[in-house]
């Protein structure tokens, strides 16, 4: 209808926008309607015909007027509303045949009055004039257009043909071929302009497609760097982003405090509760960390479960106190009880923080410095912040040195076994050997091997290490009287790689070292890393006849769950819970634990006897074995040899005989100190 209904887009847009170009000229369209008209009517007033027609202008041109004084509704004008382009339609149909029929009747009339005469001729001229000019501010309507020339040109063309033809057929056949072309070149124009719009309205489109893969774009990468530049888990800065952060507030000349804080007593929430738990865990860290802390700190996580804080604010390094108390601050909001789903949980948090000037020039080494820190500080035990200092720098180097070190091929021809006894505390026979690692350096001495142990896990030369040594000492067991047993520790990295078990299986079958006889030892720790690797590891070395202990038992908070989840042997008591019952509240800890290791029907050893008074208390409470620098410290394969001979004989009365010679005379409590030490607490030798 007029353009408007059609299935090709392109030409339904076309015929609206042709429409709409048609309202700006549709009163000359009215005025060339009505000026021939009112100069006719003066003249035929009288005649029935011109009364006609008027009244249909008249009602014609109020209706119009209606509509140009009140606009039409949304979505109610003829380029949009069908009912609308039907009811234009009907009106140029009716129009274009009344003044059709105006025009003709005139021409008859005044032929009839004047036979001959051609007095008709200027009324079907100006009417065929009012023809073509309606018909060309009507052209943007392509069906308007050809509803003027059959309904209004066509007619007058006709009664031009039948008065004149007989007259003039030369000129009749002109005024056919005149109509002829003058419809073919509307409907050719009516292409071309079709043409014409669709080659702008397909420019426009890929223009408009241009600019939306280009806003695509541009949101695109606003996403992706927003992404980037944020922890999707924690809405807090990603790593990347809070060392550009940094980096930005040192080059605008300011200075301060940057922190790493790692939280403690998470792992096991992940894996009591789910992941999903751990990550609420998380969301709410960071939400407290952005309260806690003042405007404009940046906070960022740095992966798992590590955040990092820069506090700005200072000029010099000498006022690092109050940003030091603020991170104290933020720590203790963070140890605050957090409400799940199903349970209430608490973690803690212990930083590392380093002072950051103007001149700063490498936040990524600063983070290093702050990681060394937060090293100390959890090795130390803190749930606070440790600022880095120039004896943490000592420490820090001299841990790369060992690592350094320990990257050397022939690093594990250096380490050798000492054996510290194991004791039933109620007949005082020697019951088994605890193997201990020993790495004597030709540069540098003695180390601990609570350095280069967990810096073996770190760089994951331990199950190179722990094969190498289990070797070493089933070959020396192999020599022990039965029914002295072997005890051996596994790391937590080494007991959570899948292989692990079955390396170690390997290593026994070749010694032919009888399984029943040997038990290895695995801290709670190691169940933290990976519980199911941890277990399904303990389960092999059970199948294959070896005896599993559960040492540091009472160190943490998850080792009932590890009672209960795998089959144990032995349970060595931590030796905070020893030291704890010298006191009236810890002896009944100590009490219950014993207790429950009993009621389970498990081995129990008391571990770090240091006193007398610890061996009495250990005995009292109903400890079956014990281990300490009071009942015997570490010794070398010679010593071990002594002591086992020394138990073929009956037992001395004063169970402190079983002390060794090489330690005689000196502080047992540094002897035993030497393999439960910390990081960085031995001095280096040179």
């Amino acid at each position: 209808m007029i353009g408007f209904e059609s299935e090709n887009q392109v030409a339904v847009a076309f015929g609206r926008e042709r429409i709409k170009a048609v309202r700006d000229v549709i009163h000359l369209y009215y005025l060339t309607m009505l000026a021939p008209f009112a100069g006719f009517a003066w003249v035929y007033l009288d005649h029935a015909v011109t009364k006609v027609v008027g009244t249909i202008f008249l009602l014609a041109v109020m209706l119009r007027f209606r509509h140009w004084s009140s606009p039409p509704a949304e979505g109610r004008s003829e380029d949009v509303n069908a009912v609308a382009a039907r009811v234009t339609g009907a009106m140029v149909v009716l129009l274009s045949i009344a003044q059709a029929v105006f025009y003709t009747s005139l021409a008859f009339f005044e032929a009839d009055r004047s036979p001959g005469d051609l007095a008709w001729g200027p009324v079907l001229a100006l009417g065929i004039l009012t023809a073509l000019i309606q018909g060309a501010a009507l052209t943007g309507i392509i069906f308007a257009s050809r509803v003027i020339f059959f309904c209004f040109v066509l007619p007058l063309v006709i009664a031009v043909l039948y008065l004149f033809v007989g007259d003039n057929l030369p000129a009749s056949i002109a005024v056919v071929f005149l109509a002829t072309v003058s419809l073919y070149l509307s409907e050719a124009s009516h292409r071309i302009q079709l043409r014409l719009f669709k080659a702008q309205y397909d420019a426009d489109q890929a223009l408009i497609a241009m600019e939306k893969t280009h806003l695509e774009l541009i949101n695109a990468r606003r996403q992706a760097q927003r992404q980037a530049e944020t922890d999707s888990l924690t809405g807090v800065r990603s790593r990347f982003a809070f060392i550009r952060d940094v980096e930005a507030e040192l080059a605008g000349g300011k200075c301060g405090l940057l922190a790493i804080i790692d939280l403690d007593r998470f792992k096991p929430i992940n894996d009591l509760y789910g992941h999903h738990a751990g990550d609420v865990v998380l969301r709410h860290v960071a939400r407290r960390l952005k309260r806690a802390l003042p405007s404009g700190t940046i906070v960022g996580r740095l992966g798992g479960d590590e955040f990092a804080l820069f506090l700005s604010g200072i000029a010099h390094t000498d006022g690092t106190a109050e940003l030091v108390a603020l991170c104290d601050k933020a720590l203790a909001q963070i140890r605050r009880p957090m409400r799940l789903s199903s349970a209430l949980v608490s973690v803690g948090g212990s930083a590392g923080a380093q002072v950051l000037g103007s001149d700063a020039a490498d936040v990524g080494r600063a983070l290093l410095d702050a990681d060394a820190a937060l090293y100390v500080a959890k090795r130390e035990g803190l749930e606070a912040t440790k600022l880095f200092d120039d004896v943490i720098r000592d420490e820090s180097e001299w841990l790369h040195t060992i690592e350094v070190e320990l990257m050397r091929i022939d690093t594990v021809d250096e380490m050798s076994l000492v054996y510290q006894p194991i004791l039933n505390i109620r007949t005082g026979e020697l019951v088994s050997f605890e193997a201990l690692a020993r790495w004597h350096h030709p540069t540098h001495g003695d180390i601990s091997p609570s350095l280069f142990i967990p810096a073996a896990e770190r760089l994951g030369r331990i199950s190179a290490i722990t094969l190498t040594l289990l070797e070493k000492a089933l070959a020396f067991a192999a020599e022990w009287d039965p029914p002295c047993r072997l005890s051996f520790n596994l790391s937590a990295a080494h007991i959570c790689c899948e292989e692990a078990a079955r390396d170690i299986v390997e290593v026994i079958e070749r010694s032919r070292f009888p399984t029943h006889r040997l038990q290895f030892e695995i801290t709670e720790t190691a169940m933290l890393v990976n519980f199911d690797v941890a277990r399904a590891n303990v389960e092999i070395l059970r199948e294959a006849g070896c005896r599993i202990a559960l040492d540091d038992f009472g160190a943490g908070f998850a080792s009932l769950v590890y009672l209960r989840e795998i089959n144990f042997d032995k349970v060595k008591i931590d030796g905070s819970l020893i030291r704890g019952a010298r006191k009236e509240q810890g002896r009944e800890m100590l009490l219950g634990v014993i207790q429950m290791i009993n009621s389970m029907k498990l081995e129990c050893v008391a571990e770090f006897i240091e006193c007398l008074a610890d061996h009495e208390t250990a005995l009292e409470l109903g400890a079956e074995f014990g281990q300490g620098f009071y009942l015997g410290g570490p010794v070398d394969e010679q010593g071990a040899l002594e002591l086992l001979e020394r138990h073929r004989e009956p037992q001395s009365e004063n169970i402190r005989s079983l002390l060794t010679r090489q330690f005689d005379g000196q502080d047992h409590r540094g002897i035993d100190e030497f393999d439960h030490a910390r990081p960085f607490s031995v001095t280096r030798k040179g």
